[in-house]
């Protein structure tokens, strides 16, 4: 208990900092992930990636939404997932807070718009990264590269360079999107 107070506390710290300053820019990219058939997950699991994938990016964005309406500018980008447009076996719980991410992001892009908030999803594919190779080893990474259109996995360039743009000022009209950067992958 005493560990979950500390951490309600320094999440409360850091929302009452952020609600005082001037934020051009959000990126919500916090994630966890633990995968399990549906009726081997623990309550204690399902709420813990409920509150990484979605509790704190939604708890994040209505704080600096607040100082974002004052200067009738931001934007803010939320980090989804593939998984958060298509799903597959043992995902129930990524998958939920992801779709559910990707939800946070339209709703919110409606309502704060007019205020020149600019809210959207990044949803990245298989990424070259050392969880991807750590997770699925060689042999499972050449397999799922076989499968995505482009022939390749992503780069963490190839993400975080939708993500530039998405954040900076050159976008002033795409709002509401989910942006899925997967090589073609969820197109067959």
């Amino acid at each position: 208990l005493m560990e979950t107070l500390e951490e309600v506390k320094q999440i409360e710290d850091f929302i009452d900092f952020i609600t005082n300053e001037k934020i051009d820019v959000c990126i919500n990219n916090a994630g966890i992930n633990k995968i399990a058939p549906i009726g081997d997950i623990s309550q204690e699991d399902w709420d813990s990636i409920m509150k990484i994938n979605l509790t704190t990016p939604f708890k994040i964005t209505k704080a600096v939404s607040k100082t974002m309406k004052k200067n009738n500018y931001g934007r803010i980008i939320n980090i989804s997932s593939i998984w958060g447009t298509i799903s597959k076996r043992y995902r129930a719980s990524y998958s939920s807070s992801k779709f559910g991410l990707v939800g946070l992001s339209l709703a919110a892009a409606a309502e704060l718009a007019k205020y020149n908030i600019l809210i959207n999803s990044v949803s990245p594919g298989f990424t070259l990264t050392d969880l991807t190779r750590t997770v699925l080893g060689e042999k499972e990474m050449t397999k799922i590269t076989e499968s995505i259109p482009i022939g390749r996995m992503a780069t963490p360039s190839d993400i975080s360079k939708v993500v530039m743009f998405m954040a900076s000022s050159q976008n002033n009209y795409i709002s509401g999107q989910n942006i899925i950067v997967d090589g073609g992958f969820t197109n067959v």
